[in-house]
C-alpha cells in the first residue's frame, strides 16, 4: 500500500513513484475525514438510467453478438454530464458504460483503477456469461488519464484478454497536462485556504465560482448553442430525432438534482490524490516510453498501448482549464504512435463533448471495424447535416419544426421507456413520484400525447 500511518493524520507517500511525487506534491495531509469517507464508485448504463426507449428494447432482447462496450470515465467531477449529448449516437454501435463517483468519495488514484478492471473482469464474467467481448475506453480530463493507466494494465498481463480486448482508446481533453496548467496553478490554493470554520465556506465559494468555475468555460459558444435550440432553430447534430430531442431535454431537467457542490476537502483530496497522482504515474510511464527500460508489468504494457493500439485524441480549442491542444501535440509525437487528433472548434474543456461535436461519426471514421453492430430498429435518425456558422456549429432540426418538442412529451410512452431489472432496478430505475412512466411527469406525458394524435390529421 502507499500509505501508511503517522499519528493522527495519515500523510501521503509512495512507493515506486516517491521522488516523482514529492517533487510534484503540495503537502496536504490526508485526515480522519478522509480516510472515514465511503468509496462510492458506481458503473451505470446512462441511456437506461435515462430510460431511452431504443437502448431499453435492446436490453430486453438476448442478442446471440452482443455490441462492443465503450466505457466512459469521467472527469474529477464524477459525474457523466459533460458528454450526455453523446451517448444515444454511441449507443448505434457500443453498449455504452461509464463510471460516477459519489462527491463524498476519497478514492485513492489506484482504488479507481482496481474497480475499473475489477468492473470490466465482471462485466465479462457475469453480463457477458464468460465471452470476451471488445473494448473501448473512453476518458475525459481526469479521466482520459485513469484511462491510459486501466488500458496499460489490461495490456499488461495476458490474463486479461480472456476477458476483454481493447480496441480503442479516446482521450478527450486528458489532463495528463495538467501540471502544466491553469487549474495547477489556481486550484489548490483556493483548495488549501487556510480559513477557519464557519467562514471558510464563504472564501472557497468565493473563489471556486470566480476563478475555476470559468476555466471550465468556452469564449460563450454554449451560452449561443443554447438559444439557439431554445428558439427552435437548430439542435445539436447528435440530436436527430423526437426520442433523443426528448432524452436531452430530460437530463436537461435532472440537471439541478446531478450537478452536485464540490466541498472543500472533495476538490483538495481530488487535485491531490487523482491528478496529481496521476499525472506522476504518467509521467513515469513517458520515461520508459523514452528509455524503453521496464521495471514492471504495466511498463510492459504502456509500450504495448503505445505501439499497437489506435488511440484517438480530441481537444477543445480554446480549454482554459489545461494546456490541451499542446498537449494533444506531445501525446501524438512522443506516446501513441498510432494515433488521431481531432480539434473540436470553438469549445471550451466543458463544451468539447457537447452540441459541436458527432462523435460517434468521428469514431466510425477512426475506427471503421465498429460500422455493423447498428441494429435495424434502433432509432439512428437520417439528418446528414453539417455544422452550420449561423447556428453556432448546431445543424437544423430534423423536423424542420418550427417550435420544439413539448417538454409534456418528455416522459410519454413515445420518448420514454422505463428499464425494469430486478436485479438492477436500484441502479437504474428513475426514482421520485414526478419523473418515470407512473410519476407526474408520465401522466402528464401520456396525457399531452394522446391530445396531440387526436388534434393531428
Amino acid at each position: 500500500s502507499p500509505r501508511h500511518t503517522n499519528g493522527n493524520d495519515l500523510i501521503c507517500t509512495t512507493c515506486r513513484y516517491s521522488t516523482r511525487y514529492k517533487r510534484y506534491s503540495t503537502d496536504y495531509k490526508i485526515t480522519e475525514e478522509d480516510i472515514d469517507s465511503p468509496s462510492r464508485i458506481e458503473f451505470i448504463s446512462p441511456l437506461l438510467q435515462d430510460g431511452y426507449p431504443p437502448a431499453v428494447k435492446e436490453q430486453e432482447r438476448v442478442s446471440a453478438d452482443p455490441k462492443p462496450i465503450l466505457l466512459y470515465l469521467p472527469g474529477f467531477d464524477g459525474t457523466t454530464l459533460a458528454s450526455f449529448l453523446q451517448f444515444p449516437a454511441l449507443g448505434e454501435e457500443f453498449d455504452v458504460k461509464a463510471m460516477q463517483v459519489s462527491m463524498e468519495d476519497r478514492s485513492t488514484f489506484e482504488d479507481l483503477k482496481d474497480a475499473v478492471i475489477n468492473f470490466l473482469v465482471q462485466e465479462c464474467i457475469y453480463g457477458r456469461m464468460g465471452e470476451t467481448y471488445q473494448l473501448y475506453l473512453m476518458g475525459e480530463s481526469f479521466g482520459g488519464i485513469l484511462a491510459t493507466e486501466v488500458a496499460a494494465a489490461l495490456l499488461s498481463n495476458s490474463q486479461y484478454s480472456n476477458f476483454v480486448r481493447l480496441q480503442g482508446l479516446i482521450l478527450v481533453n486528458p489532463a495528463t497536462s495538467y501540471l502544466r496548467s491553469e487549474l495547477y496553478r489556481l486550484g489548490p490554493p483556493i483548495a488549501n485556504s487556510p480559513w477557519f470554520r464557519p467562514i471558510e465556506n464563504i472564501p472557497y465559494i468565493f473563489g471556486l465560482t470566480t476563478q475555476l468555475v470559468p476555466l471550465f468555460l468556452d469564449e460563450g459558444l454554449a451560452i449561443q448553442q443554447l438559444f439557439t435550440i431554445l428558439s427552435s432553430k437548430g439542435l445539436p447534430a447528435v440530436v436527430n430525432t423526437a426520442q433523443r430531442e426528448a432524452y436531452m431535454g430530460r437530463v436537461a431537467f435532472a440537471l439541478p438534482s446531478r450537478l452536485k457542490f464540490m466541498p472543500k476537502n472533495t476538490l483538495r483530496w481530488r487535485l491531490t490524490e487523482w491528478l496529481e497522482w496521476g499525472n506522476a504515474v504518467f509521467e513515469d510511464r513517458l520515461e520508459v516510453l523514452k528509455s524503453g527500460i521496464t521495471e514492471g508489468e504495466d511498463d510492459l504494457g504502456m509500450l504495448r498501448l503505445s505501439r499497437d493500439v489506435k488511440t484517438l485524441v480530441v481537444v477543445g480549442e480554446f480549454d482554459k482549464t489545461l494546456p490541451s491542444l499542446d498537449e494533444a501535440n506531445r501525446l501524438s509525437a512522443e506516446v501513441f504512435r498510432n494515433n488521431v487528433v481531432h480539434v473540436v472548434t470553438g469549445a471550451g474543456h466543458a463544451s468539447t463533448c457537447g452540441g459541436t461535436l458527432n462523435l460517434m461519426q468521428l469514431l466510425r471514421q477512426v475506427y471503421p471495424e465498429v460500422n455493423g453492430y447498428r441494429t435495424t430498429n434502433y432509432d439512428v435518425g437520417t439528418t446528414e447535416w453539417k455544422p452550420r456558422a449561423d447556428l453556432r456549429g448546431l445543424v437544423p432540426r430534423y423536423d424542420y419544426a418550427n417550435i420544439g418538442l413539448s417538454p409534456l412529451l418528455y416522459w410519454s410512452s413515445d420518448y420514454y421507456k422505463e428499464w425494469k431489472d430486478d436485479e438492477k432496478k436500484d441502479r437504474f430505475k428513475v426514482r421520485g413520484y414526478l419523473q418515470g412512466k407512473n410519476g407526474v411527469f408520465g401522466w402528464i406525458g401520456e396525457f399531452a400525447l394522446a391530445l396531440r394524435k387526436w388534434t393531428t390529421p
